[in-house]
């Protein structure tokens, strides 16, 4: 795993859940950054097709030399043609900060698919959840996410070559992209085949309803929606932002893959969060910071 000057290697483990393993990684305890500094520990929720190395290699070690980071590896419980739930990995969540975690309650932080996740977590967990960060989540998918998902299929069926590209052109806003050659993007325009968790994930976006526990939300909240978002479009984190009691709100000039496109920036928004979760009231909306 990637590490930072100042942050050490994180420890992995795992946990059983549902009958398969789930792998954590735990930056163990952070030097405290000031007098009286007592951050809660982060912990680290990948979005669809992701995982700890994929979307966190630059976070996680950053976000680790102010406090304690754990980041987990959401793995496959039910079988290719079963059906995926968000309670499935609500349980895998919820076993990885128990297991890895015990008394402390923490700030928890998805992206995509992740706030999903992190957000149900929340609602029916919140003496496991202190604070919440939700970035480039939703509630409830709507007919334009649906289309998208229709014609991922479609492609993952029909023209498998030309998958990388379009989940590029959802996924990278459209300044990003228009600041780069075709020669620069090749890497990621023929990516690896989707598996059958990817599939499985996908399947869960085009369902996903959260509506009757975003509501039940106490933890003090932080949204964060991304502008030029097409997966996720930034209404969605707005609604969020307005569902949830304890919220507050920024953007980031982002595509959905913000976490390859400003970094820097979601970490030092993250950071300043979780030194004081609740600088801002509820209901604030937060200048967008500019590392």
């Amino acid at each position: 795993m990637s590490t930072s000057e100042g942050a050490r290697r994180a420890a992995e483990g795992s946990v059983s859940v549902d009958g398969v393993e789930v792998r954590y990684f735990d930056s163990g305890t952070a030097r405290a950054v000031s007098a009286g500094d007592d951050r809660a520990p982060i912990v680290l929720v990948h979005g669809t097709s992701g995982s700890t190395q994929k979307h966190y290699a630059y976070l996680l070690p950053l976000l680790a030399t102010r406090q304690r980071v754990i980041s987990l590896d959401l793995a496959q419980p039910v079988p290719a043609d079963g059906t995926l739930t968000v309670e499935h990995l609500e349980r895998q969540v919820t076993a990885v900060i128990e297991a890895v975690a015990p008394g402390h309650a923490v700030t928890l932080v998805g992206y995509s698919l992740g706030s999903v996740v992190a957000a149900a977590v929340a609602a029916q967990r919140p003496d496991l959840v202190r604070n919440l960060v939700l970035v480039a989540g939703w509630i409830t998918t709507d007919t334009q996410q649906k289309l998208r998902n229709r014609v991922w299929h479609e492609l993952r069926e029909a023209r498998p070559s030309a998958l990388g590209a379009y989940t590029a052109f959802c996924a990278l806003g459209g300044p990003y992209l228009a600041h780069l050659t075709l020669e620069q993007l090749a890497p990621i325009l023929t990516g690896d085949a989707p598996g059958d968790f990817d599939v499985l994930q996908m399947a869960l976006n085009q369902r996903v309803d959260i509506s009757d526990l975003v509501p039940l939300i106490k933890a003090t909240t932080l949204i964060i929606g991304c502008t030029h978002d097409q997966m996720v479009p930034v209404r969605h984190s707005k609604a969020l932002f307005g569902a949830i009691p304890d919220a507050r709100y920024t953007e980031i000039e982002s595509g959905h893959a913000v976490i390859f496109e400003r970094p820097a920036q979601l970490v030092q928004i993250i950071d300043q969060f979780n030194e004081a979760p609740s600088r801002h009231a509820a209901g604030s909306i937060l200048p967008t910071a500019r590392p």
